[in-house]
């Protein structure tokens, strides 16, 4: 892993994912996509690990691609953004959206390209007050990656997706929190822990269950409603031998808090 583009450490069962790269705005390059994606495939496959936590060194969280590095490359631009790209895409984003752990993503300042398809993968997304939402690729004449085409119809509908991304139109923290692309907005000064307090709540809980509920809500558009109950019916059936259901329904009847394992 590249250290000086990306951290990973556990703590108390939250996986931090920390781009460290302040001097350029956390842009992405091959370096940065690299480090990236190891820190969440170590994420994928450790064990101990029951939450995500994004976050990034600096005033902003991911400016998006490193425009520096694609000037100096502008005759082999191709070949550079077939390989970033398709890691970025192939790897990165689809395993972050498909980790079976809660992901909460802390952002400040700019979030603009194809880092917004870190916060489009989180399940949480808290942003400071400061934060500047953009995809900004019609100004370099793109026309854009990082699942913004396929989120933003989602989470804003298709007219508010097309003055987004045809005119790269900037959103502001409210507006992002309004509109519903964020879950919610807290001063700067909180940020981080706000960050780390959601993360560790999750941490501390059901963890097999909020698997689950990612995959079916994941899963729901592609499914009649019909589909879609039988869906939630076999996970339901699947999880009630599991030792956080039994401990879930005897500390709710005992009237105390329950004590998950993630089990």
């Amino acid at each position: 892993m590249h250290a000086d583009r990306a951290t990973y450490r556990v703590t108390e069962g939250v996986a931090e994912i920390r781009m460290t790269r302040p001097d350029a705005g956390n842009a992405i390059d091959p370096a940065m996509v690299e480090a990236l994606d190891a820190a969440i495939r170590t994420a994928e496959t450790d064990d101990t690990v029951r939450c995500v936590l994004l976050t990034a060194d600096g005033p902003a969280f991911c400016v998006g691609g490193d425009l520096r590095f694609f000037r100096s490359h502008l005759d082999a631009l191709p070949e550079h953004l077939d390989s970033m790209i398709s890691t970025w895409h192939r790897s990165a984003l689809r395993r972050l959206s498909a980790l079976p752990v809660p992901v909460v993503a802390a952002a400040r300042g700019g979030v603009g390209g194809g880092g917004l398809g870190l916060l489009w993968g989180a399940d949480v997304v808290v942003l400071a007050d400061d934060a500047k939402l953009a995809t900004g690729f019609t100004r370099l004449g793109m026309t854009g990656d990082g699942g913004s085409s396929w989120y933003l119809p989602r989470l804003v509908g298709l007219r508010r997706a097309q003055d987004l991304m045809l005119r790269s139109t900037p959103v502001g923290a409210a507006e992002a929190l309004e509109c519903g692309l964020v879950s919610r907005v807290v001063p700067g000064a909180e940020l981080e822990d706000t960050g780390w307090a959601l993360a560790r709540e999750f941490a501390a809980g059901p963890t097999w269950a909020y698997g689950g509920i990612k995959q079916l809500l994941r899963d729901s558009g592609d499914r009649t409603h019909a589909d879609q109950l039988m869906a939630e019916y076999e996970l339901m059936r699947a999880g009630a031998g599991r030792a956080d259901v039994r401990e879930g329904i005897t500390a709710f009847a005992e009237r105390r808090a329950p004590e998950f394992d993630g089990r």
